[in-house]
């Protein structure tokens, strides 16, 4: 029998949503991501008017380590810091437990799946 090789390099493309921008995730959130997540002037340009939001789409991360913690941290309060929002969907029970332990969810809001971050952003800009 032969070895299944899975890929779990971090992969990221965006979404762009009228109020703000959706990030699918992709892989292990390891100090790789870093470059993609915090460097990436693009998509940082969309959040830089006040009320915008960002969404983080965990359903295809199968793993999180501690630079992939501390790189999350970094990008959500640089987020917090222009009067945006974050807003994270299809994490495991076991990572939102971990993301409160963390303060992450200081900064951002555990939501089940898209559907209900979406009308949450509906909801802000009522």
């Amino acid at each position: 029998m032969g070895v299944v090789r899975v890929d779990r390099t971090f992969h990221m493309s965006e979404r762009r949503l009228p109020d703000g921008l959706i990030l699918d995730l992709k892989g292990d959130l390891t100090r790789e991501a870093e470059g993609p997540l915090l460097h990436d002037d693009h998509w940082q340009e969309v959040l830089m008017k006040p009320g915008f939001c960002l969404v983080l789409n965990f359903t295809e991360v199968s793993y999180i380590n501690s630079a992939g913690i501390a790189c999350l941290i970094r990008l959500t309060r640089a987020v917090a810091s222009r009067s945006c929002h974050t807003f994270a969907y299809g994490l495991t029970p076991h990572y939102q437990k971990l993301f409160r332990m963390v303060g992450l969810t200081e900064y951002l809001m555990i939501y089940p799946d898209e559907i209900s971050v979406l009308g949450r952003i509906e909801a802000l800009s009522d």
